[in-house]
């Protein structure tokens, strides 16, 4: 079970990171054609981004299991993946990626 946990977990920090780009390629546009100068964000701004779109995906997989054993486990896996080494430094090469476009 902590297999399948771990794709779907990955899957969704995938998903929210590019949904986190994606907001902040359209405020780079806003800027852009508002005639400001773009302001490119924090490493903490975007940290911030990111967690609560992590957040939303991670209650919505909640609401889904019906068990409190695998609410558990599920939470369990998500702390784990998140403090992983590989998933901190996925998040720090998208941002790179981010800030090179400003």
């Amino acid at each position: 079970m902590q297999f399948t946990f771990d794709e779907k977990i990955d899957t969704e920090i995938q998903k929210s990171l590019r949904a986190t780009i994606r907001l902040f390629k359209e405020r780079l546009k806003d800027s852009q054609t508002n005639g400001t100068a773009p302001r490119a964000p924090g490493y903490e701004e975007f940290l911030q981004v990111v967690q609560n779109t992590i957040e939303e995906f991670k209650k919505k997989d909640l609401a889904r299991l019906r068990t409190p054993v695998l609410r558990e486990n599920y939470e369990r896996a998500w702390t784990q993946k998140l403090r992983n080494y590989a998933t901190q430094r996925q998040l720090r090469d998208a941002f790179e990626s981010l800030v090179k476009r400003f």
